[in-house]
């Protein structure tokens, strides 16, 4: 019978210990979220002003470079391009015969 009850009054301590704990978590995070949030909107007002400026500087620097490289891949594509479509329209042809 002791038993019982003991065993009821440790699953009531477990409890409470848990509770407790959970509450000085929360206390915790609550803290910290308070005390950190002037770094958390200091990080988001230098990602503000940086990322639009490296937006900017990448475009400028990387634009050209892709669009020369781009040139300087499509012009045998292009030509390839016409090759097939010359094979294709003798193709055409000769079937139509």
């Amino acid at each position: 019978m002791f038993g019982i009850a003991a065993l009821f009054a440790l699953i009531a301590l477990c409890v409470g210990l848990f509770l407790l704990l959970a509450l000085v978590a929360v206390a915790v995070k609550l803290v910290f979220r308070v005390a950190l949030l002037p770094l958390a909107l200091g990080i988001g007002l230098i990602k503000l002003l940086v990322l639009p400026i490296v937006g900017l500087v990448l475009l400028f620097v990387l634009g050209p470079v892709l669009l020369a490289v781009g040139a300087v891949l499509l012009v045998p594509l292009l030509l390839l391009g016409g090759l097939v479509a010359v094979a294709w329209a003798g193709l055409h042809l000769i079937a139509a015969v």
